[in-house]
This record gives C-alpha cells, sequence and structure tokens, in this order.
C-alpha cells in the first residue's frame, strides 16, 4: 500500500494510463504528464526548479491524482492532482489545477484551492493551463493578497512544459534508455492538438479595432481596454516566440525584461500600452544563449511592418569605413532585399542605412558627410511589411513566428562580436632582460632565480 501525507485521504499515484472517463480530459492530461515527471529526474529538476525547489538525486517526487484532503472547505472543490517532494530532510507539497483547450482559470476556484491547501498544511498551489506567464510566481489571475500568506501560488503553460521537454531530447539530458522512451512518448503526446495543448495563437478581439484607429490617425490612450488588451496579447505572444524560438535552438530562450517590470506583470503591461499608445508600436529583447548580441522585435502599427535587429560594435583595428562594413559582410552571406544596415557614428552624425545589396556592389555608399569619419557600430534589421495580413488577429501572429526565426537563419546565427586581438610583444625572446652596464652578472642571476 502507497505510503499517503497524514492530510490525504484518499487518491492514486499518478498514471502513465489513467482510467478516466473521455469528458475527463483535463484530468487525462495532468495525470500522464505527472506521472512521467516523477520518474524522470532532469525533468523533475527542471520543472520544479522554476518555483524555488532544488531536486538532488535523493529526493523523492511524487504525484497524486484524484485526491481527497482530510480538512474541507465551504463549497468543496476537488484538485486534479498533488505533487510532494521529499528531500529526506524536509517536505513540499502542491495542489495541482489544470485546464486544457480554451478553458480559462477561474480567481474563486483558484481562491478556493488556495483556502483547500492552507487548511490542510500544504505549501502551495500550482496551476497549468493555456495562459501565458513569464515567471512561474506570476499568476494569470488576481486574487486577494491575504489568502498568499501562508500558501505560494505558481502557474505553468502546458506550452513551457512542452517546450522544456523538447529542450531536453535535444541536448540528450536524459541518458537513460527507458526515461529517454517516456520523454519521447510525452513530447509526441503533448505536441497533438486532441490533447487541448495549445500556443497563442491570435490577438485579441481588440487588435482589429486598434490598429484601424492607428490607420485612421486617431489618439490611443494608454488606459482604454481596448489598448491595455492589445498590449496584453503582445505580452502572451511574447513569451510564446521565446518558447518558440527554444525548440527552434533547442536552448532556453528568454525574455530581456526590466527587473522592475519583470516582478511586478501590471507595471509591465502598463509599459506596453504606454508605448502603444504614444508611438505606435510594441517591442521586446529577446536573448538567445551565444549570440553576439540581444536581439531585437519592434511592431509598427503605423507602418504595418515588423522589425528584427542585432547590434554590433564595429571594429577598431579597422580604420575606414569600407574596412568595418566588409568585416560585416564577410559574416553574412545573404542579398535578402529585406535586411538593412544601419551605421552609427560619433558624435551628432545621424545613422546610415542601406540595404545589403548596395553595400556589396560598394561598401562605401553607407558613408555620412564626413569622409574622414567611421562608423563605431552597426545595427543589422530585418524589416518587412506585412500589409493586410498586418490587422488579422490569427495572421499577425504567424507572421511575426516566422520572421523571427527567419532573421535567426540568415543573421543571428552567423554574427560574431568583435573582439580585439592580444596586444603584439614589444621585445623579442632573445632581447637581454637587463643591459650588461647596469647590473652585475651575479646579482642578475640571483635576481632571476628569486
Amino acid at each position: 500500500m502507497t505510503e499517503r501525507p497524514s492530510f490525504l485521504v484518499s487518491g492514486d499515484e499518478a498514471r502513465l494510463f489513467p482510467i478516466l472517463a473521455e469528458t475527463s480530459k483535463e484530468k487525462r492530461v495532468a495525470s500522464i504528464f505527472l506521472a512521467v515527471m516523477t520518474q524522470i529526474p532532469a525533468l523533475s529538476e527542471q520543472v520544479m526548479g522554476s518555483v524555488g525547489l532544488r531536486v538532488g538525486k535523493r529526493t523523492r517526487v511524487r504525484a497524486f491524482t484524484e485526491v481527497v484532503l482530510k480538512e474541507k472547505v465551504k463549497d468543496g472543490c476537488r484538485p486534479d492532482g498533488l505533487i510532494l517532494i521529499d528531500t529526506g530532510r524536509s517536505q513540499w507539497s502542491a495542489l495541482v489545477e489544470a485546464k486544457v483547450g480554451r478553458n480559462g482559470l477561474s480567481p474563486d476556484q483558484v481562491s478556493k484551492y488556495v483556502e483547500l491547501a492552507k487548511a490542510n498544511g500544504i505549501n502551495a498551489v500550482v496551476t497549468i493551463s493555456n495562459e501565458f506567464v513569464s515567471r512561474a510566481e506570476h499568476s494569470p489571475v488576481a486574487i486577494p493578497k491575504t489568502l498568499l500568506r501562508k500558501v505560494d501560488l505558481f502557474h505553468w503553460s502546458w506550452s513551457w512544459l512542452s517546450t522544456l521537454c523538447e529542450i531536453l531530447q535535444h541536448q540528450e539530458a536524459v541518458t537513460d534508455q527507458e526515461q529517454d522512451y517516456l520523454l519521447k512518448q510525452l513530447n509526441h503526446f503533448l505536441s497533438h492538438p486532441a490533447t487541448g495543448v495549445e500556443r497563442f495563437t491570435q490577438m485579441s478581439a481588440s487588435w482589429k479595432d486598434v490598429t484601424q484607429s492607428v490607420v485612421n490617425q486617431e489618439a490611443l490612450k494608454k488606459t482604454s481596454p481596448e489598448v491595455e488588451s492589445v498590449a496584453a496579447s503582445w505580452i502572451a505572444e511574447e513569451r510564446d516566440l521565446c518558447l518558440h524560438m527554444s525548440s527552434f535552438v533547442g536552448h532556453e530562450v528568454s525574455a530581456k525584461i526590466e527587473r522592475k517590470q519583470s516582478d511586478d506583470p501590471a507595471a509591465r503591461l502598463k509599459a506596453v500600452a504606454t508605448e502603444l499608445a504614444e508611438n505606435q508600436t510594441m517591442s521586446s529583447t529577446m536573448r538567445i544563449p551565444n549570440c553576439a548580441s540581444d536581439i531585437g522585435i519592434c511592431t509598427d502599427l503605423a507602418r504595418r511592418t515588423v522589425t528584427v535587429s542585432m547590434s554590433l560594435k564595429a571594429p577598431t583595428d579597422k580604420k575606414t569605413t569600407k574596412a568595418r562594413v566588409n568585416w560585416l559582410l564577410r559574416m553574412l552571406s545573404c542579398d535578402d532585399e529585406r535586411i538593412i544596415v544601419r551605421a552609427h557614428w560619433l558624435g551628432r552624425g545621424a545613422p546610415t542605412s542601406k540595404e545589403i545589396g548596395a553595400l556589396r556592389a560598394d561598401p562605401g555608399v553607407i558613408q555620412n558627410d564626413n569622409p574622414e569619419a567611421a562608423p563605431h557600430s552597426f545595427e543589422v534589421s530585418l524589416v518587412e511589411n506585412l500589409g493586410k495580413r498586418f490587422s488579422g488577429r490569427r495572421t499577425f501572429i504567424e507572421d511575426v513566428e516566422r520572421i523571427v526565426p527567419t532573421f535567426y537563419d540568415l543573421v543571428a546565427f552567423h554574427l560574431k562580436a568583435w573582439q580585439a586581438p592580444p596586444p603584439k610583444p614589444v621585445r623579442h625572446m632573445d632581447d637581454p632582460i637587463f643591459e650588461d652596464d647596469d647590473v652585475p652578472e651575479t646579482d642578475a642571476v640571483d635576481q632571476i632565480s628569486t
């Protein structure tokens, strides 16, 4: 008989093949994921690490479904699962509530689970759905902070969990044959549309109205529900795009966000809404491991363009504009007309821009008014005008998630940051260390020995 914690009246170990009604899709998906997670230490280490828990070699990870708890709450509810982490010295527990498809989390329901966890001395509540958050401690629902004094609330998106499995498989992080088989099967399972696991696929319903308002040159209010709704959609797409690129490169890709905004989702939403209202743009910065620099993404609602770019310092060991431009061109083999190079100059000189094809024909064509000047940095961009597709809720997302990987393939993967060469030796190895007239021979030998 499986040993259960004292607060658990009944519950089954999470099963890989759950025997549930066809209508219990959420419980079925949750059971399969939890069962596999408990059997793959590399997976449980990554998943539980997102909530601040260290899973070591001696840590026991267990999961239950169909749980009934000792202490009940008003308007009783039944969680989809329970996670137990036992390190030998301490035990951590969390209730799990899962949603799939278009089913969203309800603040009232999540509040009840937090109350249930508190009544039973459980440490946390973990929600899983297709809703996106930037960090596990950010919940897509708002509940009273007084409920969270003794219980933590975390959230995982199914896309994040699925991408995590893909990265582990790509990096061959699971070496055990049986565990690797389970991981591959879980990957296949989560990627099938029938499971209800979905990525972010379309902007909010306000997207068309907001884009049309910009075309009509109407002022946007940063506090309007429409602008905030579009800003929230862009933040969700930012997170999904990071997951999309993580799958594309086989390594974790993250959004670069100011700490204040990273710690406060409301501040992040306000910043994006302000940029949208004031500049008619929405932008994000993406960090990919070992890239020459961060990748910037900017959507311009007035021009209906998506721009993806990277910046590089120009090599200071090359003195002319042509030499510095040729250094950049040698790294790029493509002549795509969408790729623009912008040169930045010292002082008040305005940046100059040229298509990459024009630069191949004449690297000096980007020179500014001062023929003696040389650019101190370059910005390489891929700019695509989406036309009518820009205002489509679904086509806009499709194009963004096509353009960013294209830029990585054509530009980002090939660029390398310039590094100053090491200094050349100023003396030859056969030069005497001391002059004979300055130091007696015996003293020189003693000093060298010392």
